[in-house]
Parts: structure tokens; C-alpha cells; sequence
């Protein structure tokens, strides 16, 4: 009968390669967990920066819509300036007169594309420096503005419920006064009666001049 085989002495390092290779594993996956968590990280962080800067440029075009508006000769009274857009002591008024302000994304009446899906809501405020900034309750009237001067707020909403805030503090500038007529120039020669009927053109004395607009005094971003 044989004799029985002592038994085989089993090696200290019998298994390690098992357990590196788990170690190995579970090292790449929690790299890629963490590169997963950095990517969808900066996505979201791109499409943020992309929605703040989409409701920046509706909050800058609102700025410019609202500039062109007080320009308009008819928006501006020679006596009370911009008070009929004004209240009291400085508190905001929508400028609903204003054709584009406050205009959902897609309506016919918003100036921004519609892939932007923006929009903006413009506010008008009385300076603090203006004489008739503080008026007792109930004194609103047609003289709330009295220096010219007025802050246009502009808040641009855009994708994701982002805002951005501007602020521009506007001056109208009057336009410059007739010039007074050149003595020096010659007479109009008298009419052929054989010629057509033309009007004549306007003298340069006589055409009105252009308004400069407005000055911007200061601006600064709210938000």
C-alpha cells in the first residue's frame, strides 16, 4: 500500500492576483463614475452660461427698444419731459406703451427670434436728483419729470427661467436750434410758365432738424 502524500503547502501568495484585479475594477469604475459626474457637470454648466447670456442680450435689446421709444418726438413733451411714463418717488412703472415689452417668446409683437426663447420686461423710474422725485401722496401728476432724465430698467428672461437685470440712467439732448436765414442768398428766379409745375425744395433754413436722442449718463448691470 502507498503511502499517503504529505500535503501540499499552500503558498502565502496564493490569491493576490484575484484581489488586484478586483482593486483594478473597482478603481476604473469609480473613475468612470467620476468622469460621467464631470461631463454631465460641465453640460450643465454650459447650458446655464448659454441661458444667462441669451437673457443678457434680451435684456440689451429690451435697453435699445425702450431708447428708441423715448426718442420719438411724440413720447416727449417740451413742458413735463417723460412724466406721462414716471410716478413719484422713483417707483417702477412698466413702459406698456412700449409695442415689444413684455411679449411672450413666438408672439408677432416680440423682436427676438423665436429659437432664443426670450423675451423682456422694461421698467422706466424718475431719478433721485430729479426736482419732482418726492411729491406728496397722491400728487401724481403731469410734472413728474422735470429735469429730463430717467433710468430704464430692462429685464431679460430667457431658456430655464434665467434673468438678467440692466439699468441705464438717459438724457435728452435737445435738438439744435434753427439757424437763422442767409441774407446773402440770391432770389428764386421767376417761374417758366412753359416748364412743368415742380415744387421747389426746401430752403435749409426751413427743414427741421434731426434730434440728437439721448445721452447715456450711466449704466450698470443689476443681475
Amino acid at each position: 500500500m502507498p503511502a499517503p502524500r504529505p500535503p501540499r503547502r499552500r503558498s502565502p501568495e496564493r490569491g493576490n492576483s484575484l484581489l488586484i484585479a478586483l482593486i483594478v475594477l473597482s478603481s476604473l469604475a469609480t473613475l468612470g463614475s467620476l468622469t460621467v459626474v464631470s461631463v454631465q457637470s460641465s453640460l450643465r454648466a454650459s447650458t446655464n452660461d448659454r441661458s444667462h447670456a441669451i437673457a443678457m442680450y434680451a435684456a440689451e435689446s429690451g435697453g435699445a427698444a425702450a431708447m428708441a421709444f423715448l426718442r420719438e418726438p411724440a413720447n416727449f413733451d417740451a413742458a413735463n419731459g417723460w412724466s406721462a411714463y414716471v410716478t413719484q418717488n422713483g417707483e417702477p412703472t412698466e413702459l406698456t406703451a412700449l409695442v415689444s415689452h413684455n411679449k411672450p417668446p413666438g408672439d408677432l409683437d416680440n423682436e427676438l427670434s423665436p429659437d432664443q426663447n426670450a423675451y423682456f420686461f422694461i421698467e422706466l423710474i424718475n431719478n433721485r436728483s430729479d426736482p419732482n422725485y418726492v411729491q406728496p401722496p397722491g400728487g401724481v401728476g403731469p410734472a413728474n419729470d422735470k429735469d429730463g432724465i430717467v433710468i430704464i430698467r430692462s429685464t431679460g428672461h430667457g431658456p430655464q427661467g434665467s434673468t438678467a437685470v440692466i439699468e441705464w440712467e438717459v438724457q435728452r439732448i435737445p435738438p439744435d436750434p434753427l439757424p437763422p436765414p442767409d441774407p446773402a442768398l440770391p432770389p428764386p428766379p421767376p417761374p417758366d410758365p412753359t416748364a412743368a409745375i415742380r415744387l421747389p425744395p426746401l430752403p435749409p433754413w426751413i427743414v427741421p432738424p434731426a434730434t440728437k436722442g439721448l445721452h447715456i449718463r450711466s449704466w450698470h448691470i443689476l443681475f
